[in-house]
């Protein structure tokens, strides 16, 4: 493999290791602080209440940010080598730490959820609660749900160990398979999921088949457990929504949808309109298929790069430089973080054997420090996950003076910071462009981002949903599984693919994730809502910066309509609003039909 120069992370700045002195008292002073909040639990029903509850809140922000930064520093280290037994034992070990103090909470949670609008007032009045108003508002939205103490504990209990676990037993399945890949020039190399992964982003339409045909191959011999874990996990889930529907019907997106801060009207008005435009996501497709010089995709395209990226990978240096360049154009501080994090070596990008598969961002919290993961492989859609994983990074980091409670948004407008980091890098290199050859590769990314957010990430918002309403009583088979993937990717990709991408139930990690569910609409509401906020750059010249910071830092203290209302002086649940997120994407399909 040609040398990129991606580099490995710094995360031992935090703590110099898994078994060092700094962690181990970390740890002690969340288990003392738990403690300390046990204690405190008869007094909650006694004549000092209020002041308990509020000593009791007080102790959680700290446990919590501790315990956070230790499970960050524990995830971090699992997930450049999820075959390192140790930081898997310690990110499981601190797993049940953290269903330990949501068990000590829970008697805090219930004095939040029942106590009177007076009550709940006064208890937010205490001074170090100042920064918790909209936190525990948003508790509160939970109170008719609530079930009884006992049954709160039973159910935190056995999370850990039931729920959560399909979950683990998912990433460890994936992290621990071997593939014999066979390369072009006949060498054979054992690869894992990772690296299948990143191979659909390949050049060589071959080896993006092969390594299609390989995940199909590995997935399908997993698929028994595969099934099995989805079907656990939504069961799981809706189980829960049966049992909190005893004062009113919770359904199964009630909770992704809080978790998003989003009203079910809006995430409503966006998929009708995303409808309603499916046919500009096909015709991407289509026009896609001509330049890789077929009639139609093939389910192993959706990440191939354009074709004249062939010869001409970029190092890793390079693609930080035009990050960069990029950023500083919309202002020169967003240069400046990116390059920070490039200096202090925190983004790992090298390409090792049992890294996680995909990409994200984490960060350590006490420090407030972002870290970002990605396999850097040297193609054009590797340097947009980049721009994508630093616009994650740059959104906390604008947030880092502001109390930690504030900072703590929804999926939903974290993807917005990302997908507009996207948008920024590929409309500055379109401008570098000069000539059609060069430009193609550019608008390539621009107009493969239509149909990935526009049609892949529905087909997944469509397939889980249906899944879970035909869940019920009845346990799906792969060959379900299958039949269901195979007639909603056909419903939306209509005739612009070859194939159906059948296996990609038991392949997408995000299917397994055990909170939040629904890991899908978020990212189709960012993209188009980074859309109409890069669409405001023109329009607000010399302010659009501010008005583009402060819009997030408002997104961990904010629902979502009222953060549109107020950035854009629109309603989120009016279809308008969605419409005119798609005027740029129209704009980038004519001028990619201009150059091909």
């Amino acid at each position: 493999m040609q040398d990129l120069q991606a580099p490995e992370w710094d995360i031992d700045s935090e703590y110099p290791g898994l078994d060092s002195l700094a962690l181990q008292e970390d740890r002690e002073r969340v288990k003392g602080w738990i403690d300390e909040i046990m204690a405190l639990q008869p007094a909650l029903q006694g004549p000092e209440a209020l002041a308990t509850a509020q000593q009791m809140a007080v102790l959680q922000k700290q446990a919590s940010l501790f315990l956070q930064n230790l499970t960050s520093y524990a995830y971090l280290k699992r997930s450049t080598n999820l075959k390192n037994h140790e930081a898997r034992e310690m990110f499981d070990n601190l797993r049940k730490l953290a269903t330990r103090l949501e068990q000590a909470l829970q008697p805090l949670e219930q004095f939040v959820l029942r106590a009177d609008q007076s009550l709940f007032q006064q208890f937010l009045d205490h001074p170090e609660l100042s920064d918790s108003h909209f936190y525990y508002q948003q508790q509160r939205h939970n109170t008719s749900r609530l079930l009884p103490l006992e049954q709160e504990n039973l159910i935190s209990g056995l999370q850990m160990e039931g729920f959560q676990a399909w979950s683990t037993l998912y990433t460890n399945l994936s992290g621990s398979i071997e593939y014999q890949l066979t390369g072009e020039d006949g060498t054979v190399e054992t690869v894992g999921v990772a690296r299948l992964l990143s191979l659909l982003g390949d050049s060589s339409d071959e080896m993006r088949k092969r390594a299609w045909e390989g995940l199909n191959e590995v997935f399908t011999t997993h698929q028994e457990s595969c099934a099995a874990i989805l079907n656990a996990m939504a069961g799981w889930r809706l189980e829960m929504s049966e049992r909190r529907s005893h004062t009113e019907p919770t359904h199964f997106l009630d909770g992704p949808l809080h978790s998003n801060r989003m009203q079910q009207g809006t995430l409503a008005a966006m998929f009708d309109v995303v409808k309603s435009r499916r046919e500009l996501g096909q015709k991407a497709g289509r026009q896609m298929a001509r330049v890789l010089g077929k009639d139609k995709l093939d389910p192993w395209d959706g990440q191939a790069p354009a074709p004249e990226e062939v010869s001409k990978p970029l190092s890793y240096p390079d693609a930080m430089d035009l990050i960069v360049a990029a950023f500083n154009e919309v202002d020169p501080s967003m240069g400046e973080f990116a390059r920070m994090m490039q200096d202090k070596r925190w983004i790992d990008a090298a390409a090792l054997p049992y890294k996680a598969p995909g990409a994200f961002c984490s960060g350590l919290i006490k420090s407030r420090q972002p870290r970002v993961l990605m396999t850097y492989l040297g193609s054009q859609a590797n340097l947009i996950t980049l721009a994508h994983e630093l616009g994650h990074a740059f959104h906390s980091w604008v947030m880092r003076d502001m109390p930690v409670r504030q900072t703590r948004y929804p999926m939903s407008l974290a993807e917005t910071a990302s997908t507009f980091a996207e948008t920024v890098v590929r409309n500055y290199l379109l401008r570098q462009a000069g000539t059609p050859e060069e430009k193609l590769p550019i608008l390539w990314q621009e107009v493969s981002s239509i149909p990935r957010f526009t049609i892949n990430i529905p087909v997944r918002y469509e397939f889980e949903k249906r899944f879970y309403e035909g869940r019920g009583n009845y346990y799906f088979t792969p060959e379900d599984f299958r039949s269901l993937m195979r007639e909603t990717w056909n419903e939306w990709h209509g005739d612009s693919m070859s194939a159906a991408d059948e296996m990609f139930w038991a392949s997408k990690l995000h299917f397994y994730i055990s909170e939040p569910s629904f890991y899908n609409f978020p990212y189709t509401f960012g993209y188009l809502f980074s859309q109409g906020i890069y669409a405001e750059r023109d329009k607000r010249g010399d302010s659009f910066f501010s008005f583009y910071t402060e819009l997030l830092r408002d997104t961990g203290r904010m629902t979502v309509e009222d953060l549109i209302q107020k950035h854009f002086g629109v309603s989120a649940s009016e279809p308008e609003f969605w419409q005119g997120c798609f005027g740029l994407l129209d704009g980038y399909l004519k001028e990619f039909e201009a150059v091909i």
